[in-house]
């Protein structure tokens, strides 16, 4: 499982104008004695509501509005992504408001700008319009010390007509063209604005001095990159904005949720069972070798979310991730991501087709083809902590890399999985270059060394099985690798970041190869911007007790500092040259937290030995963002 609008004055010449804080106005027309038309003043809104969503509801997010003066107000975020009754007295306009939740794996901050109380709704497109406003991330609004103003009103309102000028043909199917998307009253259910939302991904990102937001289309085609001068492209909704989706949200809220909120298995499977959400054709993939069809699913699932602590909790955020409405006429496809949740026990970046039959409703279809690629992306920094003064390791290492995860087979079975060549958008958007980005085999000696375990292909030329990590450049590659990097990087904004996935089964990429369309899951920083990234920032203890551990049994705490771009998921400690069996201790971090506590056993006296804790999260697009902080005993040279 991868498992009201303010009253309108009438009768008025046109001549006459209308001032923002007028209180009286002389009637238009009129000599000497003119009557004198007295207004009553409009009361501005002293609470504030709206909606909170990222194509689903954030869980367990809070929202926090701040305003002219740096006070801030914060109230608590309903399942459905409603708040209201946050209280707005003693507070002056314009409010910056942070929503701050669980989503798609990670504990992630929205932001929005408006201009006074009433409606102020927080989704990925006020944080669009916000950041190119700005030009620079909105988490400043938030920053420790308040230094960052709000853009003003002219330009978020230029920057939010630059988006729906992208999105145009999205908002007109949803029925939303003009609406606001800050102020504009909506519910997160699938519906108008909310659908616009399930139909583009919306992500921000930085060449390191600038700010920018790609759109592209999840339901429909097309790709949009702007920035807070400049706009190209736009989204085509097609079809696919009558499709219907709320039998989505009924899957997961009224068939998954509901079952796994029972106490015991039995009580979940029947609950799943009866809620008639599963597809006649669904399969999944439990586990090495282990699948289960629809008669078996609701106890294997059951069985499973018992053994992993999670009954008694929700399946959250069910978020599209892709959907595929052209292919097969008679069905329409898409890829749900989610989370299990009970309490701190979770189940991150799981995954479930959903698929719609003609005259059918929505039902689960389990996994979305029979091949099993996911192609993904990450950024690690490597930090050492006890490098002697002038010492070459002194400046952090950055690694930046695509991983394209593609489980082969011996030829057995019917998926015969030896070989996959990975291509890239053209140009304009319209196919595909013609020479591969990367290429990747399975060889008859990577198979004998399989153990059982499932085999993946690994990268042309690797020198280690299953490595599958394709580089975009770092910090020790020769003159001109970080460069092709950002290149494959600006491609993947310019052009969308789908990539076709060739499948041979053969390793001489031989005859008529099975062709798949994946989207990446985020896409790393460029070069110049992994300075000033917002790492997960051990702080200054943590590091004197990393360098001044001694292998002893121990009980160790680390703690970083929060940000709103990257969420803790897990820390490691590796000691000495392994990270193996006792000698490596690993922990996951709490969605929303910033430390952890790793429990170790002793390890071989060695004050020189490498220790290398590895702190790794995810950022909003699901990336995988690393620091590996490094100590060595005060050696000269540590790695």
């Amino acid at each position: 499982m991868r498992l009201t609008p303010l009253p309108t004055l009438r009768g008025l010449s046109r001549t006459c104008s209308l001032g923002a804080v007028a209180l009286a106005l002389t009637a238009c027309g009129g000599g000497d004695g003119a009557a004198v038309v007295v207004l009553a003043p409009v009361a501005a809104a002293t609470t504030m509501q709206g909606t909170v969503a990222v194509g689903a509801p954030m869980l367990n997010a809070v929202v926090t509005v701040k305003d002219a003066h740096g006070t801030t107000v914060s109230a608590p975020v309903a399942a459905d992504g409603s708040y209201s009754g946050l209280s707005l007295a003693g507070l002056v306009a314009p409010f910056s408001l942070q929503a701050c939740g669980q989503v798609d794996g990670s504990y992630a901050c929205f932001y929005s700008v408006v201009g006074q109380g009433g409606v102020a709704n927080v989704t990925p497109l006020t944080n669009a319009t916000v950041a190119l406003a700005m030009g620079a991330d909105p988490a400043a609004l938030f920053a420790a010390g308040g230094a960052s103003a709000p853009p003003s009103a002219a330009d978020l309102a230029l920057q939010a007509d630059k988006l729906r000028a992208a999105l145009g043909d999205l908002l007109a199917k949803a029925g939303v063209g003009t609406a606001d998307f800050a102020t504009a009253p909506f519910s997160a259910d699938r519906t108008g604005m909310d659908k616009v939302l399930d139909a583009a991904r919306v992500s921000t990102g930085s060449d390191g001095s600038n700010t920018f937001v790609q759109v592209e289309g999840r339901i429909g085609s097309g790709n949009a990159l702007l920035n807070h001068d400049t706009a190209s492209g736009a989204l085509a909704a097609g079809t696919g904005l009558d499709v219907d989706l709320r039998g989505i949200s009924h899957i997961f809220v009224d068939g998954l949720s509901y079952a796994v909120s029972a106490a015991d298995p039995a009580t979940c499977a029947s609950r799943m069972a009866g809620a008639n959400i599963f597809d006649a054709r669904f399969v999944l993939d439990l586990d090495e070798g282990v699948s289960v069809d629809r008669t078996a699913a609701p106890a294997a699932l059951c069985q499973f979310m018992s053994q992993q602590g999670l009954l008694g909790g929700v399946f959250a955020n069910p978020t599209l991730k892709d959907c595929d409405f052209t292919t097969d006429p008679a069905a329409k496809l898409c890829v749900v991501g989610f989370n299990i949740v009970h309490g701190e026990a979770r189940f991150e970046g799981a995954e479930l087709a959903v698929v719609l039959r003609t005259g059918a409703e929505w039902k689960l279809l389990g996994r979305d083809s029979n091949y099993d690629v996911h192609v993904g992306a990450a950024t690690q920094r490597t930090v050492r902590v006890d490098a002697p003064a002038g010492a070459t390791e002194a400046a952090p290492r950055y690694t930046r890399a695509l991983q394209f995860d593609i489980t082969g087979t011996d030829g057995i079975s019917d998926t015969a999985v030896r070989a996959a060549r990975v291509y890239q958008r053209n140009l304009d958007g319209s196919g595909w270059e013609a020479t591969p980005l990367a290429s990747l085999v399975l060889t008859d000696a990577c198979i004998a060394q399989r153990s059982g375990s499932k085999a993946r292909l690994s990268i042309v030329g690797s020198q280690s099985c299953g490595s599958n990590w394709f580089s975009l450049g770092d910090s020790g590659d020769m003159a001109g690798a970080s460069e092709r990097g950002d290149e494959l990087i600006d491609n993947f904004y310019r052009r969308g970041r789908k990539v076709r996935v060739d499948l041979y089964d053969n390793v001489a990429f031989a005859g008529t190869p099975a062709s798949l369309v994946k989207r990446v899951d985020g896409v790393p920083p460029k070069f110049a911007a992994l300075a000033t990234f917002p790492w997960l920032e051990l702080d200054a203890a943590s590091r004197v007790a990393l360098a001044a551990y001694d292998g002893t049994a121990t009980t160790l705490a680390f703690a970083w500092a929060a940000n709103s771009t990257v969420s803790g998921h897990d820390m490691s400690l590796c000691f000495a040259d392994g990270c193996s069996g006792n000698r490596n201790s690993r922990v996951e971090v709490v969605l929303g937290r910033s430390s952890a506590t790793l429990t170790l056993e002793p390890q071989p006296a060695n004050p020189a030995a490498m220790r290398r804790l590895n702190v790794y999260g995810r950022d909003h697009d699901q990336a995988g963002i690393s620091t590996t902080y490094v100590s060595c005993g005060g050696a000269p040279r540590c790695f």
